[in-house]
């Protein structure tokens, strides 16, 4: 993981930079040293990919068509597509 993404904090609410889980570094060391680290499950996809999955729905939600929001992100159409069958599945379940 880089470690220069900064994340909010899932313990403290602060931005710092990322440590692991959703942690910032500093969290991390602390819930490392005190075995509570279970707490905070493992991050099912990179932070850069639940960036541009965010940054995804953001732009669909303006009214950006497929196409262009992968233009816009710099990833394929296909990956776009499948952005949106996981939007589409995420609001089934809410419903």
């Amino acid at each position: 993981m880089s470690h220069n993404i900064e994340v909010m904090c899932a313990c403290c609410q602060e931005v710092g930079i990322h440590g692991g889980r959703g942690l910032q570094a500093s969290c991390y060391k602390r819930h490392m040293v005190a075995g509570t680290l279970d707490q905070y499950p493992l991050l099912r996809a990179s932070l850069p990919r639940l960036w541009r999955l965010e940054e995804y729905t953001a732009l669909r939600a303006h009214g950006v068509s497929v196409h262009e929001a992968a233009l816009q992100l710099q990833v394929s159409v296909r990956t776009a597509e499948r952005y949106e069958a996981r939007l589409k599945a995420q609001a089934q379940a809410a419903a």
